[in-house]
């Protein structure tokens, strides 16, 4: 029965339904003479009778018959089952989406925003979230692992990434709630040059904006980072033990971090720092509806989200989050690379190997 074409399934039962060889054909948009042809090729293929034809061309189901009408009713049921969710699937609307965020969107219920509306337009698509650095997300994306992903604006985005900018918002400073400083409801930053810093480790600035130096630059001084870590919860967890301050995303003031308050920064323009949506090249059919979903909250290009022009520069995507302990070679990689204006950083990790990849600004 498996070699049996749905079509003689589809014929059968309008026959039997309409109990008439010339209605059943009509109904099905083909000749009489065909439709028998079908009905006796469908008796053939069972080795038994399905109808009889009686005086005045009714036609009667056997009881064999009736058995398969049932099956049969049931099989085109699932193949239009079949033929809807694989079109669905081919429109976007039925899939899966790995998604990557890092903890400030979480905090301040970005992400519950924008990926909540989105489940709600489209219930058919599962969604699976995962902390990770911004580095971690766009090496993902490059080794699909990750379909898109909230991530810090970088400067350049590799070959094979796309994004655009869909949150700005200005950084301030983290204190620790008896820091003389914290006397203040604004700082200067020409007031931090004594000060000691905690900051998040250097890899995560590779290709994006740090935020100490962004303070440093506009307060004319070198920053003393005494304490680094890979995320913000722990540089704030550092800072309410006393180790520093720290210099963070205003969405962090959400966070409740004991010991720890949060003061702006007088500077105009106030430096900012800013979310973006990033996603591979060759996006699935579920991935591109949430592109599109996004694009609504896109700041700039006027939410066309395009790619940035390419050029020749390029930049080195970590494979996880250690530095190279070789200063030497770091040194002797960066001089190579000042003439190109290229930023040079070796790091190295188990989970991805870091390449040179071509980018866009």
């Amino acid at each position: 029965m498996s070699d049996i074409e749905t079509r003689l399934f589809r014929s059968f039962v309008a026959v039997a339904e309409e109990q008439h060889f010339a209605r059943a054909a009509e109904r099905l948009g083909i000749t009489p003479p065909t439709l028998t042809h079908q009905i006796q090729r469908l008796e053939s293929d069972l080795g038994t009778k399905l109808l009889r034809r009686r005086i005045g061309r009714k036609v009667v189901v056997t009881a064999a018959g009736q058995r398969f009408l049932a099956g049969a009713r049931e099989v085109l049921r699932q193949a239009e089952e079949t033929v809807a969710v694989a079109r669905q699937a081919g429109r976007g609307e039925l899939g899966r989406l790995q998604l990557g965020f890092v903890i400030s969107m979480s905090s301040a219920g970005l992400l519950g925003n924008w990926v909540g509306a989105f489940r709600q337009a489209h219930p058919a698509i599962e969604i699976a979230i995962h902390n990770l650095k911004s580095t971690a997300q766009i090496a993902g994306i490059l080794h699909n692992e990750l379909d898109a992903g909230f991530t810090r604006m970088p400067h350049k985005y590799p070959s094979g990434v796309r994004g655009f900018e869909v949150y700005r918002q200005p950084t301030v400073l983290a204190l620790p709630s008896e820091h003389p400083l914290a006397r203040h409801k604004t700082i200067s930053p020409a007031m931090l040059a004594p000060e000691a810093f905690v900051s998040t480790t250097p890899e995560l600035d590779l290709g994006f904006s740090g935020h100490t130096e962004a303070i440093a630059s506009i307060g004319h001084f070198i920053p003393r980072v005494v304490m680094r870590d890979s995320d913000f919860i722990a540089v704030l967890s550092y800072v309410g033990l006393g180790y520093g301050i720290a210099v963070v995303p205003a969405l962090l003031k959400t966070t409740n971090v004991s010991n720890v308050v949060f003061r702006d920064i007088a500077a105009d323009p106030a430096p900012r720092t800013s979310i973006a949506f990033v996603y591979g090249s060759a996006p699935s059919p579920s991935a591109k509806l949430l592109i599109r979903h996004m694009q609504r909250h896109a700041l700039r290009n006027h939410g066309k989200g395009a790619a940035p022009p390419r050029n020749h520069d390029r930049i080195i995507i970590p494979s996880a989050l250690n530095l190279d302990p070789h200063p030497e070679v770091r040194a002797k990689r960066a001089s190579k690379d000042v003439g190109r204006g290229t930023p040079a950083c070796t790091l190295r990790g188990s989970a991805l190997r870091a390449e040179h990849l071509r980018v866009r600004k």
